[in-house]
């Protein structure tokens, strides 16, 4: 449920008002001030948020740069263990262990 801006500065008005009533006791005087505080962070946080999701374009990726960021590419993989196959005269297998 949004609140509109007139409803939260009628009551930033009345808190001030209220302040300016209790300005002999300061305890009370710090609470009215720290509603308006309140009050005016709502509207400020309320317009950031406006902003951000208004100027936000976020572009979905498509299937092949999907499958490029997940390696599922099975051309790729192939290349690259051929690639990484080394034979030699002295080795008995695959791993590095072998000798």
């Amino acid at each position: 449920m949004a609140i509109s801006n007139q409803t939260v500065l009628k009551k930033m008005s009345n808190e001030i008002q209220e302040a300016m009533l209790a300005h002999e006791n300061d305890q009370q005087l710090r609470e009215h001030i720290r509603s308006v505080r309140l009050l005016a962070d709502l509207l400020l946080d309320e317009n950031k948020v406006e902003t951000k999701t208004s100027h936000r374009s976020v572009q979905e990726p498509t299937a092949e740069e999907v499958r490029q960021m997940m390696g599922t590419d099975k051309q790729s993989s192939s290349q690259t263990n051929k690639e990484t196959t080394i034979d030699h005269e002295e080795a008995n297998g695959s791993s590095i262990f072998d000798f």
